[in-house]
């Protein structure tokens, strides 16, 4: 018998978005999917005891922001991110000698992850996960300029965002997700190491115009016209985008070698109508059963609303929360007036004062933290990526096992 057997994705699947609690906020019962309510899933046999050195790079993707505790500040991890979930004993089995390096960083780019990041790998990694290139390409001006609207600016500019994203998915993704790949294949060890590599997302059903009178946009405009709106237009651009970045990572890892896959997730959101703006959705409906990415005003299980409202505290500069930060921060210098949030009636209080953020060490926010995770995969989505990873490690060890006794001229 083989030591390691493919782990059926249709259970998988199963597990994750058939299985719900229940949890109450403010006299509200709200249905979730939380990674708390999951059993670990059916290894099948599969032995894992051969991943002694487990480690996880990245973006905000990777370090899980909101999902969860935060468990380091600079790079914002979260303890329910698919490398957390990963590494535990229900998915790889308790082993007291697996180690884990997590240095995955919101904000990082490919550039950022190749000089700062592979660099204190330690080497003969047997397990590296993942996760770069949205922010290459400026994922997170398309939230501002066309979405959220942080910073207010001409209405020309979400579509001057869109040409300026497309230009870097053709002309410069490619060449840096294969830069990232070449520096970190010598970190790993080098007959069974494994590279596994996520993909993102697509983030909006199109399947109807039900949200196209819908904004996002976070301030009080004294002119509804200069708002933008999650037209279907606007959701196809932002989907087709986001399945190019699919693309070149795909295509990087395929020219890579031996040992490097690609983690793909985006068909198990669509199916289950886990994105914003699903047909006949009224959005906002941050808690709406299904769905895998927090939207603002999200409340997970274990989680008080009034509490939340309650939080405050530091963001760091560069990464995702501190670029919105800092957009905030530069409108209210031009509009102190303005009110803030989806019902445009919230104060924004920096520490002390309003602050000039590109001169500190880090950046200030206000007492908002639904804002830090827009965007980003909930607990379930995170459970859902380590399933797929752990599916795709012992499918290659299969692989390579079944490789072995061919080329030995072994029967079964």
């Amino acid at each position: 018998m083989p030591a390691f057997r493919m782990l059926p994705l249709v259970l998988i699947t199963t597990a994750l978005f058939v299985v719900l609690s229940r949890f109450t906020v403010k006299n509200q019962t709200v249905t979730q999917s939380p990674i708390q309510s999951y059993s670990p899933p059916d290894r099948h046999g599969a032995d894992f005891s051969w991943i002694q050195k487990l480690a996880s790079i990245g973006d905000s993707y990777a370090s899980g922001i909101g999902a969860g505790n935060r468990v380091e500040f600079h790079c914002s991890r979260y303890n329910n991110s698919y490398p957390y979930v990963l590494n535990s004993d229900g998915f790889l089995g308790r082993n007291s000698n697996r180690t884990h390096q997590n240095l995955a960083c919101s904000g990082a780019t490919t550039a950022a992850v190749v000089k700062k990041q592979i660099p204190a790998l330690d080497d003969d990694l047997d397990v590296v996960t993942v996760s770069a290139g949205g922010n290459d390409v400026g994922f997170i001006k398309f939230l501002n300029y066309c979405i959220y609207q942080f910073f207010v600016s001409s209405a020309n500019d979400c579509e001057k965002v869109i040409n300026n994203i497309w230009t870097k998915i053709e002309y410069e993704l490619p060449a840096n997700i294969a830069g990232l790949l070449d520096a970190l294949k010598p970190k790993v060890e080098k007959k069974n190491g494994t590279i596994l590599y996520t993909g993102y997302a697509r983030f909006f059903g199109i399947d109807d115009n039900t949200c196209d009178n819908v904004s996002w946009s976070v301030w009080d405009y004294e002119s509804a016209a200069a708002k933008q709106y999650l037209t279907l237009e606007r959701r196809k651009a932002l989907n087709d985008m986001t399945l190019a970045v699919n693309r070149r990572i795909k295509e990087a890892v395929e020219k890579a070698g031996p040992n490097v896959y690609y983690i793909d997730y985006d068909y198990y959101v669509a199916n289950s109508r886990g994105r914003y703006c699903e047909a006949g959705v009224i959005e906002p409906d941050p808690n709406r059963v299904g769905l895998q990415f927090y939207e603002w005003n999200a409340v997970d299980p274990g989680e008080n609303e009034t509490g939340l409202a309650k939080l405050g505290g530091k963001v760091p500069k560069g990464s995702f929360e501190g670029s919105i930060a800092q957009w905030v921060d530069k409108t209210l210098q031009e509009h102190p007036q303005w009110k803030f949030g989806p019902g445009k009636n919230e104060r924004i209080v920096f520490n002390e004062k309003t602050l000039n953020l590109d001169d500190i060490k880090d950046a200030a926010i206000w007492v908002f933290p639904h804002l830090c995770r827009i965007f980003h995969p909930k607990p379930s989505l995170h459970w859902l990526i380590a399933n797929l990873m752990l599916d795709k490690i012992a499918k290659a060890a299969a692989e390579r096992m079944e490789s072995g006794r061919k080329r030995f001229g072994l029967e079964l």
